[in-house]
């Protein structure tokens, strides 16, 4: 069975894809797809988990956080799906998510994440 979205987290989405949307109405850019919407929540729902986690080390926390604080999270989210489908990784692994988001984020294994 699958757990409904907390208010936040549909708030916290909806702020994030609100630029897409209002992008495309000025012609800028093209609606998202129902698809990458859903995909864009999974990976959101990854992120939050990750930041809340206590077996994410707090170096890949502060990374993560500043990424998608200078970034747009359809940016991040587009690289992590990009990064998961060259490596033919599991998009439905969590584990295997946060760490392609990681990575997109400059994040690389057992190192700091590098300053921008």
């Amino acid at each position: 069975m699958r757990r409904a979205l907390p208010p936040l987290m549909l708030a916290l989405a909806g702020l994030l894809l609100a630029p897409a949307a209002a992008n495309a109405q000025a012609g800028k850019a093209p609606a998202p797809t129902k698809a990458e919407v859903e995909r864009a929540a999974s990976n959101l729902r990854v992120f939050m988990a990750a930041l809340q986690s206590d077996k994410v080390p707090e170096v890949a926390k502060s990374a993560l956080f500043a990424c998608i604080y200078s970034n747009s999270f359809s940016k991040i989210s587009a690289g992590t799906d990009k990064l998961l489908t060259e490596k033919k990784a599991d998009r439905t692994d969590p584990n295997q998510v946060v760490a392609a988001m990681a990575a997109v984020c400059g994040v690389r294994p057992g190192e700091a994440p590098a300053k921008k």
